[in-house]
């Protein structure tokens, strides 16, 4: 057998050597490969002052808290790499807390479980929360686990303490605080509204005769859809009455009060008032009718109380993190007016340049206080379904005042939706008209079929957005 020379041995060392340092390494590399956060991460770098004068440094994926003369004074465990981090009162307490979105070791915060008896040993993201004390942050809730990725977080403008999460679908939930932890809250709202709800007498003497006086069989039918809804709106055109000899049919309506109380057992949050009938009962019509729909905790538009001594051109209602801002106009009271001594007691469509540019700053304002606005019109032209050139022109002056909703009525047929884009890139959805919802309207079968529309709002991380929009055929026919 052949001698190995030394020299040669020498070198079967040396590469021996560099074989298991590369192997070595190689799986140093695949095991940091399954440890290592993922790479997608926007890791954040930023500075926030808090209210009691402390700041929180966020750099190279470390959080440092520093007193006003800059010295630190916290600093978060070498354990946990921060994504992002956020100040706010998140439990409404009066206190500022600490929100971390971070990434450690092992799929549980605090604590584990009492049946878990090991943890991953792989990344996973959590939220953090501390309380801040004098020079320390306290632990004050440490949840496992997210369950999704997460890429980014924000506070939302208008209600800081609501969090709100995108995750690298692009989908967003929000969270608030509840006794003793975040809880997920619904990311949208279904918006529903019906037509035309016109109480005619074949419709009150059934009522009296048949159901004891009652009305809730009218709106039976509706029910699971209207409680399914976040928001549900009707186009209330009858005025309402607390005196049977106010009772009446067309031209002048009078209807009686327990049409509102089924109304408000049907569930509806929004009875749409401004109407071409608003002025029928004079003003002890709208005072009835407003006294019972405010009592009741039904928001009522377009009309107000006599008692009222400002304009209010918009309501606000909030659901589910969302503030929507509600008008409601009519084209007119069917020459009926006590402007003169009630100015407020009807919303008008605008009719002079004037008055187009007040509407349009009241919508304007309403959107800087709201996040959507939805605009409820009584217009058109009746029995027709051709969009009349009023109706356009109105909708484009909303549409460029930034509204996102407009809701038409009067038609007493349902008419074309279309949608307005904005020149900001944003755009308007117009139904034209939803028809007839409940009345005896037997002129043409088209006074029978009404629409329902349905539409969805949800929080995006860019605001709040239109996310879908639809029109379901409803019949308007109360005996079916």
């Amino acid at each position: 057998m052949p001698k190995i020379s030394k020299t040669k041995w020498l070198l079967l060392i040396i590469v021996a050597a560099i074989s298991i340092i590369l192997n070595i390494n190689i799986v140093k590399a695949a095991k940091s490969d399954e440890t290592d956060p993922p790479s997608w991460i926007s890791w954040q770098e930023k500075k926030i002052k808090s209210d009691s004068g402390v700041s929180f440094v966020l750099s190279k994926k470390r959080l440092v808290m520093k007193d006003g003369s800059n010295h630190d004074m916290w600093e978060s465990s070498k354990d946990y790499l921060v994504q992002d981090v956020l100040v706010s009162d998140i439990d409404r307490n009066g206190d500022e807390e600490v929100i971390l979105l971070l990434w450690k070791i092992g799929r549980y915060g605090r604590k584990k479980p009492f049946w878990i008896t090991s943890d991953e040993e792989e990344y996973s993201q959590h939220i953090f929360i501390y309380d801040i004390k004098d020079k320390d942050l306290q632990e004050k809730w440490c949840a496992s686990d997210i369950g999704r990725l997460v890429t980014r977080i924000k506070l939302m403008e208008k209600d800081n303490a609501i969090l709100l999460q995108e995750d690298t679908d692009g989908n967003c939930t929000l969270w608030v605080w509840e006794s003793f932890g975040l809880k997920n809250i619904d990311n949208q709202v279904k918006f529903i509204a019906f037509g035309d709800n016109i109480i005619h007498k074949n419709i009150y003497e059934y009522a009296d005769a048949k159901e004891g006086g009652t009305y809730n069989f009218l709106y039976e039918p509706f029910k699971k859809e209207i409680e399914s809804a976040d928001i549900a709106a009707i186009a209330a055109e009858t005025i309402l009455v607390d005196k049977k000899k106010a009772v009446s049919d067309y031209p002048s309506f009078g209807s009686p009060i327990a049409v509102g109380k089924a109304i408000k057992d049907a569930g509806f949050d929004i009875a749409v008032c401004g109407n071409n009938h608003a002025l029928d009962k004079g003003i002890y019509g709208i005072d009835v009718t407003t006294d019972f729909y405010n009592e009741n905790g039904i928001i009522c538009l377009g009309i107000q109380n006599s008692k009222d001594k400002e304009y209010r051109p918009y309501e606000i209602i909030s659901k589910n993190g969302i503030r929507f801002a509600l008008f409601s106009y009519t084209y007119g009271t069917n020459d009926i007016d006590v402007s003169l001594k009630y100015p407020y007691a009807v919303h008008y469509l605008p009719g002079t340049e004037n008055e187009k540019k007040k509407v349009m700053e009241d919508i304007k304002k309403a959107k800087k206080e709201a996040d959507f606005v939805v605009v409820f019109v009584h217009w058109g032209d009746e029995y027709k379904k051709k969009i009349s050139d009023k109706q356009k022109k109105m909708a484009q002056l909303f549409s460029d005042a930034n509204a996102d909703v407009v809701i038409g009525t009067h038609p007493h047929v349902v008419q074309d939706t279309e949608i307005i884009n904005r020149q900001n890139g944003e755009s308007t959805l117009v139904y034209y008209s939803l028809g007839n919802f409940r009345a005896d309207q037997g002129r043409s079968a088209d006074t029978r079929i009404g629409a329902e529309a349905i539409f969805f709002v949800e929080h995006t991380y860019d605001g709040i957005k239109l996310r879908s929009h639809e029109i379901k055929e409803v019949s308007s026919y109360w005996r079916d």
